[in-house]
C-alpha cells in the first residue's frame, strides 16, 4: 500500500471516529447549513441581514433596513422554526421599538457566531483559551479589525499586539502586514519592506521577552496576492537582524497561488542556511486559500489574470506538492510544517508522510476554531500537535468580523469543499467517493503543475492591444493597468524615476503652441512648470497664447484644412486606434511627466493611461457603430474646445479629445496651466498616429483670458469643460 492509499484508509478511520464524536448541537448546525445550501437566495438574505445589522449605530435605521430585507426577500427557510417565528415578529413590530429590538438582534447574531469569532474582551477570551489549553489544544489568536486609515491607527494596532503577547493566556498571535503599516506600496517596495521589518522586529522582541511560562509565537498571515512577496521578504529579512536568530517565527502560504511553491522553496533554502548558522527553525503553515472572490474582483477591476489557480484540482495538487516538499526530512528540520485544512484526506496524507519519514515532531495540524469540532476531536486522538486558528473581535468592533464570516460562508458551502459535507457525510457514500476521487486524482496533476505567476505582464516589452482592431463595440475590453506586484516591474518603475528625475532646468521639456497646423515657439511669453515635490525645480516650459492666437485656432478649426470632418467613421477610428497604441507605448513617459509636473504618483496616473487608451478604442468603435446604423444620420458638432482640469491630466483631456475627434469634430485643447507638458505629450500621441495638427490644435495659456475667450467664442460649437475654482466657474458666465 503506497502513501496515497494509506492516507485514504486513515481518512476513512478519521471520518468514522468523527461521526461517533459528533454532538447533537453539531448535527443541528449541519441541518441548518444543509437547508441554506438548498436555498442559495436565503444565503444572500443572511449576508445582507448580517451586513446591514451592524452598519449603522442608529437603531431605527438598522431596523428599517432589516425589515425592508425581510419584506422583499422573506424570512430565510434554513432557520429553526423558533427563529423564523421571532424574525416574523421583528418584521411586524421591530420598527416600533428599534432601541429594544436591534440590540436583541445583534446579541443573537453575535451569540450564533461566537463559536467561530471569539469575543476579544480579556475576561471572555481568557477562560476560553485556558479551557482549550486544558484539553491539550493550542490556540492561534487573530484579532479582527478594520483596514488601517493612518499611522496613528497602525501604532494602536501594534500596541494591541504587544499587549496580547504580554497576556499569559495567549500563546500564538497572527498578524498581517496590512494591520501594521497604513502606507504599504508595491511601488515603494524597499521602503515598505524596511518599515514593516522594523515593526515586525518589535513584535518578535516582544514575544521573546514576554517572560511567561507558555512560549510566545508570532505568525505572519497571508492575505492578498499583492502581499505575498513582500510578506515573505519581510519575514526573512527581519529574522536576519541581530539577536533574532533564535526566534521560532511562522509564515503562511496559500496553495491556490501557483508561485507559492516557488516562495516555499526560497524560504526553505533560506531557513536551511539559518539552521547551519545555529538559528532556530521556522514554521510554514500551508493553506489552500480563502480569498478567491477578492482575488477575482481585484483581477477583474484591473484587467489582469487572476493570481490563483482557476480549478480546484490544481489547488489541491499544489497543496500536496507543497506538503511533499515541506515534509522531506532535511527540509522539515529547518521549516516545521503546519498542515492547515479540514479535509480529512489532506490531514491524513500529512499524518502518513510525517510518520513514515519519522518527523512527527516537525509537523503540526491546524484547523479553524468552531468549525467541525468533531473532526478536530478525532484528529486529536491521532496527534497532539494541534493548533486552532481563532479569530477574535471586541463587541463594539463586530462589524469588522462580517467580512470574515461571509468569506467562511462562501468557502464552506462550495460544492467541492469538504466542510460542506463534514457533519453528515458517511464513508463509502456517493459524496465520500467523490471527495476521495478528487483527492487521488489531484496527484496526477502535480507533474504538470506550474510554479510561475499566472500574471505575466511585462511593461518592458512592446505592448499589444487588448482587442483586435476590427473587434466591434460589443466586444470591447478595458486596457489592463500595470501590475506593480510583479517584481520585474520594479526595474521599469526605477527607469521612469531615473529618466525624469534629471529632466529639469536646462534639460526641462518644452511645449509649443500648435495652431493652424504648425508649431509656434517664438514671439510668445514663456511660463515655467515646476515640480510640486521639489519647489523651484523647473521641469517644463510652455508658450502663453494670446486672444489673437485663440481666434486663429478657431478659424483654422472651422476651415478644417486636414479635412478631418470629411473622413469616414472607419478612417477616424483607424487613426484613433493608432493613437491608443501610441499611448500604450508611451505609458512610461506619460507617467513620468505627470509625476514631475502634476505630482501624480505612478499608482494614481497609471490607471489614467489605461483609461486614455480605453477612450480612444471605445469612442472609435462607438462612432463606427452609430454611423453604420440604418436610418440614422450622424455628424459632428463642428468646433469643439476641450478645457480639462489639472488633477486628472491624462484621462480627462484624452477623453474629451478622443470623443470629439471620433464624432468628426475639429478640436482645440486648452490644458490646465499646472499640467501643460502632460497634455502636450498626450497630443503628440494623437499627432503621431496621423491626426493632423489642424484637426487637433494645442493652445496653452492663462485661464482668465485665453480659456475664457475660447469657451465664450461665438464660433466654438461645443465646450467640454471641467472646473472647480471660482475663476474657472466664471468661464460659464462669460
Amino acid at each position: 500500500m503506497n502513501e496515497v492509499q494509506r492516507a485514504v484508509a486513515l481518512a476513512r478511520l478519521l471520518q468514522q471516529r468523527a461521526a461517533a464524536l459528533q454532538t447533537p448541537p453539531e448535527r443541528s448546525q449541519q441541518a441548518e447549513l444543509d437547508r441554506m445550501i438548498q436555498h442559495p437566495s436565503d444565503r444572500a438574505t443572511l449576508v445582507e441581514w448580517t451586513d446591514q445589522a451592524f452598519r449603522s449605530n442608529t437603531a431605527w435605521r438598522s431596523a428599517d433596513q432589516l425589515t425592508h430585507i425581510l419584506d422583499v426577500q422573506g424570512v430565510p427557510r434554513f432557520f429553526s422554526p423558533l427563529d423564523r417565528t421571532l424574525l416574523r415578529g421583528f418584521q411586524s413590530f421591530g420598527g416600533y421599538l428599534p432601541g429594544v429590538a436591534i440590540p436583541l438582534v445583534k446579541e443573537k447574531m453575535q451569540h450564533e457566531t461566537a463559536n467561530v469569532v471569539l469575543p476579544a474582551e480579556p475576561e471572555l477570551l481568557g477562560p476560553h483559551l485556558r479551557a482549550r489549553r486544558a484539553e491539550g489544544v493550542r490556540m492561534n489568536v487573530n484579532f479582527i479589525g478594520e483596514a488601517l486609515l493612518g499611522e496613528a491607527e497602525a501604532e494602536r494596532r501594534l500596541e494591541r499586539y504587544r499587549q496580547a503577547l504580554r497576556d499569559p493566556d495567549i500563546e500564538v498571535v497572527s498578524v498581517k502586514i496590512s494591520t501594521l503599516f497604513s502606507q504599504i506600496s508595491v511601488i515603494a517596495r524597499q521602503q515598505t519592506i524596511e518599515t514593516l521589518s522594523d515593526r515586525m522586529e518589535s513584535l518578535y522582541r516582544a514575544a521573546a521577552g514576554a517572560g511567561h511560562e507558555a512560549p510566545k509565537f508570532v505568525y505572519m498571515d497571508m492575505e492578498e496576492y499583492r502581499d505575498m512577496s513582500i510578506t515573505a521578504e519581510v519575514f526573512m529579512r527581519t529574522l536576519e537582524r541581530p539577536g533574532l536568530s533564535d526566534i521560532p517565527a511562522g509564515l503562511v502560504l496559500q496553495a491556490y497561488v501557483p508561485d507559492s511553491f516557488r516562495t516555499q522553496r526560497e524560504l526553505t533554502e533560506w531557513a536551511l542556511r539559518r539552521r547551519q548558522r545555529g538559528g532556530a527553525p521556522v514554521t510554514l503553515r500551508i493553506v489552500k486559500g480563502a480569498n478567491m472572490e477578492m482575488e477575482r474582483v481585484v483581477a477583474s477591476l484591473s484587467g489582469w489574470e487572476c493570481a490563483t489557480f482557476q480549478h480546484k484540482r490544481d489547488t489541491d495538487a499544489n497543496f500536496k506538492r507543497m506538503l511533499h516538499y515541506g515534509l522531506e526530512p532535511d527540509h522539515a528540520q529547518a521549516v516545521r510544517i503546519g498542515v492547515a485544512s479540514h479535509n480529512l484526506f489532506e490531514l491524513a496524507y500529512g499524518l502518513v508522510l510525517a510518520r513514515e519519514r519519522g518527523i512527527e515532531d516537525c509537523v503540526q495540524f491546524e484547523m479553524l476554531e468552531g468549525m467541525a469540532n468533531h473532526q478536530r476531536r478525532a484528529l486529536f486522538e491521532q496527534t497532539s500537535e494541534l493548533l486552532l486558528y481563532a479569530p477574535a473581535c471586541r463587541r463594539e468592533d463586530f462589524v469588522y468580523a462580517i467580512g470574515y464570516l461571509i468569506r467562511r460562508l462562501d468557502e464552506n458551502t462550495g460544492p467541492n469543499n469538504f466542510l460542506r459535507h463534514a457533519f453528515r457525510i458517511t464513508v463509502d457514500s456517493e459524496a465520500w467517493r467523490a471527495l476521495e476521487r478528487d483527492f487521488v486524482e489531484a496527484f496526477d496533476r502535480i507533474a504538470d503543475l506550474p510554479d510561475t505567476p499566472r500574471r505575466r505582464q511585462d511593461r518592458c516589452r512592446v505592448p499589444q492591444p487588448a482587442l483586435a482592431a476590427q473587434a466591434p463595440l460589443d466586444q470591447f475590453v478595458n486596457e489592463p493597468d500595470t501590475d506593480f506586484t510583479l517584481n520585474h516591474h520594479q526595474g521599469w518603475v526605477e527607469s521612469i524615476y531615473q529618466r525624469w528625475m534629471g529632466r529639469h532646468t536646462d534639460a526641462a521639456v518644452e511645449a509649443s503652441l500648435v495652431i493652424g497646423g504648425r508649431e509656434i515657439l517664438d514671439g510668445h511669453a514663456i511660463r515655467e512648470s515646476t515640480d510640486p515635490s521639489r519647489p523651484g525645480v523647473v521641469v517644463g516650459r510652455y508658450r502663453v497664447a494670446s486672444v489673437a492666437d485663440v481666434d486663429a485656432a478657431v478659424a483654422c478649426a472651422i476651415e478644417d484644412p486636414d479635412r478631418w470632418r470629411e473622413k469616414s467613421a472607419a478612417e477616424r477610428g483607424e487613426r484613433l486606434r493608432a493613437a491608443a497604441q501610441a499611448i500604450r507605448e508611451r505609458r512610461a513617459d506619460l507617467l513620468g511627466i505627470a509625476l514631475a509636473e502634476a505630482g501624480k504618483t505612478l499608482a494614481e496616473s497609471d490607471p489614467e493611461v489605461s483609461e486614455a487608451v480605453d477612450f480612444c478604442e471605445y469612442y472609435a468603435r462607438a462612432a463606427e457603430f452609430f454611423s453604420n446604423r440604418a436610418n440614422l444620420d450622424v455628424s459632428g458638432r463642428g468646433v469643439v474646445a476641450v478645457v480639462p482640469p489639472w488633477n486628472f491630466p491624462i484621462a480627462i483631456p484624452c477623453g474629451g479629445v478622443a470623443a470629439a475627434l471620433a464624432a468628426g469634430n475639429t478640436v482645440i485643447l486648452k490644458p490646465a496651466p499646472e499640467s501643460v507638458q502632460t497634455a502636450y505629450l498626450l497630443c503628440e500621441c494623437f499627432w503621431s498616429s496621423g491626426i493632423g495638427r489642424s484637426a487637433l490644435q494645442f493652445v496653452s495659456g492663462d485661464n482668465d483670458d485665453v480659456a475664457a475667450h475660447l469657451v465664450a467664442h461665438g464660433d466654438v460649437d461645443t465646450v467640454l469643460f471641467t472646473g472647480g475654482s471660482t475663476s474657472e466657474q466664471a468661464f460659464l458666465t462669460v
